[in-house]
């Protein structure tokens, strides 16, 4: 609708200005402005599965890592989550490798058979799925997630963009003002709760 704004001009017998013709040109070169650009959401996963949407977030002032970790099932229903600190100065790729451990550790806890295990991370979950290892620090908590899904009847890595994690990046975050581990066995903490409201509302509507 702008590009065919731009394109009419202002009467009939007019020709179109040089300006708008630039402005024509961007438009067909970098896309409608008044278009905005739409967010990866959440994938609820297929029925009889649940999926473990895990993330680590740092906190350089206190120098350590939230972690966090949420259980939903094909509904959107959130079946468990967790948020842990942890008091350590290791790379970003084995903080998310240890929030995917804790995901997994907590769906096995809760008895789950069939999982899918997401996160952000995309050397991470492409490093576990086809498990190709390149960084030696990783390979202990590589062994541990392996060793926890080998007691799943299925199992599955998974990415996705920042944009559709936002449930288990608000655990990590909030993970971070926290001294103890805190599990919520059938919910996640009220201040997170709309993002999960806006999980369901998509899911819905899809």
């Amino acid at each position: 609708m702008l590009l065919w704004n731009l394109v009419r001009s202002d009467s009939k017998s007019s020709p179109i200005s040089v300006a708008r013709l630039k402005v024509i040109l961007l438009i067909l070169k970098k896309g409608d402005p008044s278009k905005k650009a739409v967010a990866s959401p959440w994938q609820a996963p297929e029925i009889g599965f649940v999926k473990v949407n895990s993330d680590a977030a740092w906190c350089s002032n206190k120098k350590k890592f939230g972690l966090g970790s949420v259980i939903r099932d094909y509904s959107g229903k959130v079946l468990g989550s967790v948020a842990m600190p942890i008091s350590s100065s290791v790379s970003v790729a084995v903080a998310e490798s240890w929030a995917l451990e804790k995901g997994a550790s907590l769906a096995k806890l809760m008895g789950f058979s069939a999982v899918i295990l997401e996160s952000d991370c995309l050397g991470v979950t492409k490093a576990l799925d086809t498990k190709t290892l390149h960084d030696s620090d990783l390979s202990y908590v590589f062994d541990s997630i392996y060793d926890i899904c080998n007691g799943f009847e299925m199992y599955k890595f998974s990415y996705i963009p920042r944009t559709g994690n936002q449930v288990a990046h608000s655990l990590a975050r909030l993970a971070l003002s926290l001294e103890n581990d805190q599990m919520w066995p059938s919910g996640v903490p009220e201040s997170i709760s709309p993002l999960v409201i806006a999980d369901i509302q998509h899911v819905s509507s899809s």
